[in-house]
């Protein structure tokens, strides 16, 4: 085939290569997509769930099997590096195949009767949907690296961090009220038709303009994109940064700050409907304005995070956490004030982003340029299976403890995260910390 068909018919259009808009909208959309299972599956349905009488260790074990795929999306990676079709982009084929799986995973949820009979199958397809869903992820900060300048990706860090907040915003409001009013099967409807509609937006969108829309269309590879790398390759870098002592205790620190918020995300939805008296629309409706009110905090740690260090940024907020779980633990006598409840919980939704980001940056700080990428998913992964291990820990002890007990020991998991972030020093460039923990 010659360079001439595919250069003209590709003359107009979408392109991310060369325009900075389309990066963003690209960016905000793909992420937006990954908020709709997110106020799903991890704030509206364990709500819901426990208004339906389902017991805690269920719901908690339904929140720590669904969040598996992200504790292993790094295995994906180095599929995506090995296993390409160049002529529709190095990363794109992927991104559409993932975001098409979680369409057509969300509109499966439709095929329950009764979700709470049907727990252990809420749990597979819940499962899967994460599965496309973290590979959508994978996909999407792949093909990000590949394309966006240096200078452009803080802000296009901005668009995917807000896309992906009102997502999960936008849809546990919804979600919460629609479960309520109409059942799963119109709730998987809507959540489906949305992911659909970001879906046929990144069909429109090409990498680069030689490529191919579909996969019949003409276009060929450009000669940008390099020849797959080997296994071998992928990983063989990573050894001796992985197992300096920096890195050890990063991965400890992320594991229990996943740990922490595994915990909280398994025991508040149920705390808000069991001993708080709220309904799942109430509760999903304070998710979603206190979560956006959390990332718009969470941004303008930025210039904190700069100036005072990552690791004394996340070491105040922890230290915040911890005295909000010690503090709901020590004043049961006022769990019957509506507006401290309010306050208290709204507090912990606000918590949440800011933590996050605090913990990224502190991630980041470490991470050294030639492998960045992998050893930040690296990360990102531990982080992911703490919170798994989190959810399934209070699931556990749910049974056995009373309420005052199970927020004493979220205060107890904060305290061992102190102990971890005391424990990083956060001095230095990160290769010249990672080369003297190795000598």
């Amino acid at each position: 085939m010659s360079n001439a068909n595919p250069t003209h018919s590709s003359a107009s259009g979408w392109f991310m290569s060369s325009s900075a808009k389309v990066r963003y909208s690209t960016g905000a959309l793909a992420y937006f997509a990954q908020g709709i299972p997110m106020g799903l599956l991890h704030i509206a349905l364990p709500a819901w769930l426990a208004t339906k009488g389902v017991p805690a260790s269920e719901i908690a074990s339904f929140l720590g099997i669904i969040m598996l795929p992200w504790a292993f999306k790094l295995l994906v990676g180095p599929l995506m590096d090995h296993f390409e079709f160049l002529p529709m982009g190095k990363r794109r084929p992927w991104v559409l195949g993932a975001q098409f799986g979680m369409v057509a995973s969300l509109l499966a949820l439709g095929l329950l009767d009764d979700p709470v009979a049907q727990i252990g199958l809420l749990t597979a397809i819940g499962f899967m949907i994460n599965a496309f869903t973290a590979t959508q992820d994978v996909a999407v900060d792949g093909m990000s690296i590949d394309l966006v300048p240096v200078e452009q990706e803080g802000r296009l860090n901005a668009f995917m961090s807000f896309g992906k907040s009102i997502g999960w915003a936008a849809t546990s409001a919804v979600t919460g009220t629609m479960l309520v009013v109409f059942g799963i099967k119109a709730t998987a409807l809507v959540c489906g038709l949305g992911a659909a509609a970001v879906f046929i937006f990144l069909v429109m969108v090409r990498e680069r303009h030689t490529e191919r829309l579909l996969p019949w269309t003409r276009g060929e590879a450009s000669p940008k994109n390099e020849p797959p790398p080997s296994f071998r390759q992928v990983f063989s870098d990573l050894n001796h940064i992985l197992w300096s002592r920096a890195s050890l205790i990063i991965m400890a620190i992320m594991f229990a700050d996943g740990l922490v918020g595994g915990y909280g995300r398994a025991m508040m939805p149920i705390a808000a409907i069991d001993v708080f008296g709220f309904t799942t629309p109430q509760w999903s409706e304070l998710n979603a304005v206190m979560g956006l009110a959390g990332a718009v905090v969470a941004l303008g740690l930025g210039p904190l995070i700069d100036r005072f260090g990552a690791k004394a940024m996340m070491g105040l907020t922890i230290l915040l956490t911890g005295i909000h779980a010690f503090t709901l633990a020590g004043t049961q006598e006022m769990w019957s004030n509506h507006t401290y409840v309010l306050v208290m919980m709204s507090t912990w939704v606000l918590l949440l982003p800011v933590i996050m980001v605090c913990a990224l940056a502190l991630a980041m700080s470490i991470c050294t340029h030639g492998e960045s990428a992998t050893q930040f998913a690296v990360y990102m992964s531990v982080s992911n299976l703490g919170a798994t291990a989190g959810s399934f820990f209070y699931g556990a002890v749910a049974g056995v403890t009373s309420w005052p007990q199970n927020y004493a020991l979220k205060g107890l998991l904060v305290f061992l995260l102190l102990l971890a972030i005391l424990m990083f020093r956060s001095h230095g460039h990160p290769e010249e910390m990672l080369e003297e923990d190795a000598a």
